[in-house]
């Protein structure tokens, strides 16, 4: 790309694994899986038992009453343990709804996960496009500039007049523009491709190495149609969200038992 000597160099497979390792919005993303799986834990557990105790009549502020008649035939002293039956196989419920909305988790998950790296992918594109406009346009400064020393002798042994060698000159201005304006396309690009991969991911002095080679894909139709039914991740959250929500179905109709 030709990058400098210090420049570090990222490949398009490189790229994809450091947006993956470093993007704070995937990052963010994931810990909704944490929070699902705690989620499970909560669901989990059993009522605990309720130990209560309470007394009545306790001469407090008069102590002079205390004495064994008083606590025998005035003082009251209740103890008590509780504890709550769930009917219905709540807690199952509960656990199963909970596993089941992780499980839809992870598809999104790995669904985010995947449009960042087609983001990557094709702002590393959008780089390697704005690399070959550069070049272009750097080729063909370089050829006018040619254009202009000829116009140059041509003008000195005056086989031109000034008017003509201005107008050819002027025309250089263009070019000149058009290196400008795709250096700067490239620098966006970088930028761009950099707060996908994330600030602390690349330096701010890096370059991407690829080319723009087609290759093409083969399979037909019915092929990759089967394919995506099968690994694309938002399809499979979609079908686990049946699943979730059924779940939650049998969970209301749990909790619509009595418990003791």
């Amino acid at each position: 790309m030709g990058a400098g000597q210090n420049t570090a160099l990222i490949s398009l497979d490189q790229a994809i694994d450091l947006a993956l390792a470093h993007n704070h919005a995937i990052k963010a993303t994931r810990t909704l899986i944490l929070q699902n799986q705690a989620q499970e834990i909560t669901a989990n557990l059993r009522p605990n038992p309720t130990f209560a105790a309470d007394s009545q009549f306790i001469p407090i502020f008069t102590p002079q009453d205390f004495s064994v008649d008083e606590l025998n035939l005035t003082q009251q002293f209740d103890l008590g343990i509780s504890y709550l039956f769930e009917r219905g196989h709540k807690r199952q419920r509960r656990l199963q709804a909970a596993r089941d909305q992780t499980a839809v988790t992870r598809a999104q998950v790995a669904d985010a996960e995947r449009s960042l790296a087609f983001d990557v992918g094709q702002q590393f594109v959008s780089v390697l496009l704005a690399e070959s406009t550069l070049q272009f346009a750097q080729e063909n400064l370089k050829d006018f500039q040619g254009t202009v020393d000829i116009a140059q002798a041509q003008y000195n042994a005056g086989a031109i007049s000034e008017a003509d060698y201005l107008k050819i000159k002027l025309q250089l201005l263009q070019f000149q523009t058009d290196v400008s304006a795709a250096r700067l396309a490239k620098v966006q690009a970088l930028v761009g491709l950099r707060q996908l991969l994330g600030y602390d991911a690349a330096p701010a002095n890096y370059d991407v190495v690829g080319d723009l080679a087609y290759q093409p894909l083969k399979g037909n139709m019915e092929d990759m149609q089967a394919r995506a039914i099968r690994e694309r991740p938002d399809f499979q959250a979609a079908r686990l969200g049946v699943t979730a929500a059924q779940s939650q179905v049998l969970l209301a109709q749990a909790n619509a038992k009595v418990d003791v």
